[in-house]
């Protein structure tokens, strides 16, 4: 009893698979596309003020943390030119 229900399990995964692939070579970047299309539909897009705000933020860090760089930097290269002087 147990073989049957796994016999008729795995012919309708075959039938299945058979018929996603009848699709042709086209369907699954079409189907790629498509699902895409629906999952951008589906997304929260900032309005102009949250962009602002949010590209604001950015820059900052982005800045402050150059800053840090360079002064490692330059505290670094200066402690370098004392040990190889």
């Amino acid at each position: 009893m147990g073989s049957k229900r796994g016999s008729a399990t795995k012919g309708g995964a075959k039938k299945a698979q058979q018929k996603k692939q009848q699709g042709g070579f086209a369907a699954r970047p079409r189907r790629f596309a498509r699902d895409v299309q629906g999952e951008l539909k589906r997304v929260s897009w900032p309005n102009q003020d949250q962009l602002r705000q949010s590209t604001a933020v950015v820059l900052i860090i982005v800045l402050t943390l150059a800053l840090y760089v360079a002064a490692w930097d330059f505290v670094f290269q200066s402690l370098a030119r004392l040990v190889f002087s």
